[in-house]
């Protein structure tokens, strides 16, 4: 029998690889590890990327955190509704559910597409939901 996978490392895996964008493009420093996932970090913009797999339901969730200058890091909103509000797209096009490691691994490159389109819209130091 074979190993089963190790989700959560699969997802940070894929998580650096499809987000590569905000180092390369976007002035954020590389991700680091948190409990659940990535954070990356500039010095306007927290993005955390984070992938519950619990029970009742898994999942994987963006949320933006804006920094202000002095410091301190906002409440922010997840991005599904940052995507919705800045006139993106629907928010069926970020979503959170997880079946299985096939839709695990699409949430992530979905969530990517979706903040890269989101980023020029995003006014600084966005409204907080």
């Amino acid at each position: 029998m074979g190993q089963r996978p190790n989700l959560p490392a699969e997802f940070r895996s894929e998580a650096r690889i499809a987000f590569a964008f905000l180092v390369e493009t976007e002035g954020f420093a590389e991700p680091e590890d948190h409990d659940l996932g990535l954070t990356y970090c500039r010095v306007d913009l927290e993005v955390r990327l984070c992938c519950h797999l619990r029970r009742p339901e898994h999942c994987v969730w963006t949320r933006l955190s804006p920094i202000a200058p002095d410091g301190t890091r906002g409440w922010g909103a997840y991005l599904d509704d940052l995507y919705t509000a800045a006139g993106c797209g629907p928010p069926q096009d970020v979503p959170s559910t997880v079946h299985n490691r096939r839709s695990l691994l699409k949430r992530v490159h979905q969530h990517a597409e979706a903040l890269r389109r989101l980023l020029p819209r995003l006014p600084a130091h966005f409204p907080e939901r």
